[in-house]
């Protein structure tokens, strides 16, 4: 299950560096819902250590975002 949940979220950064780097619009939103369709699969596959890293990484960066906002 390691293996595939690694896979998984190394397709999923592939297309997520993909949709940025694209000038498309149809295309970015199709690259963006495969990252997002992979990225699930990993958070189904995951062990539980993994998971909480996968989920904890994106809230302590929204944190640190409202954090330097709200000192302006």
């Amino acid at each position: 299950m390691l293996n595939l949940s690694l896979v998984t979220l190394f397709a999923a950064a592939i297309a997520l560096y993909i949709s940025s780097k694209i000038n498309d619009d149809v295309f970015k939103a199709a690259m963006r819902f495969t990252s997002l369709t992979f990225s699930l699969i990993t958070l189904f596959c995951a062990p539980w250590i993994l998971k909480l890293t996968l989920v904890a990484i994106p809230m302590a960066i929204a944190s640190l975002n409202s954090f330097s906002t709200e000192n302006f």
